[in-house]
C-alpha cells in the first residue's frame, strides 16, 4: 500500500528454461493519496513451461497504478498468461457493508483489508 507521496515499483524478470518449469506471479496493492506504482513482469518462456502474472490494484484518490506484463514465448509448448485489473472500490460493497453498522471509513478499511489478504 501507498499513500501521500510515496511511489512503489515492482519489478520481476523470470527465465523459464527448464522443461516443465513453471512461474506464477501475484501482485496486490491499494494506492492511496497522491502516490503511484509500477508494476513490472517480465516472464520468458525459452522451453515447455508455464508462466503465470497478475497484478490487481485499487486505485484512490488521485493516485497512479501502472501494470506493464510482459510474455514472450520462445518454445511452441511455453504456455503463458498475463492479467491486470485496477480499479476503485465499488460503490455497492461500501453500501453493504454500512447497512451492517460500519461507518463509510470503516467499510472501506475492511475492503481494503481483505483485499490484500
Amino acid at each position: 500500500m501507498t499513500t501521500g507521496i510515496q511511489s512503489a515499483i515492482t519489478d520481476f524478470r523470470i527465465e523459464l528454461n527448464g522443461k516443465n518449469s513453471s512461474a506464477s506471479i501475484v501482485s496486490r496493492s491499494v494506492a492511496k493519496g497522491d502516490s503511484k506504482q509500477y508494476f513490472f513482469s517480465v516472464i520468458n518462456g525459452n522451453n515447455q513451461c508455464k508462466g503465470h502474472s497478475a497484478c490487481d490494484a485499487i486505485i484512490m484518490d488521485r493516485a497512479m497504478v501502472k501494470a506493464v506484463p510482459d510474455v514472450t514465448a520462445k518454445h511452441v509448448d511455453a504456455e503463458l498468461i498475463h492479467e491486470a485489473a485496477i480499479g476503485k472500490i465499488a460503490g455497492e460493497q461500501i453500501t453493504t457493508l454500512m447497512t451492517l453498522g460500519l461507518s463509510y471509513e470503516e467499510a472501506e478499511q475492511e475492503i481494503i483489508a481483505a483485499f490484500l489478504r
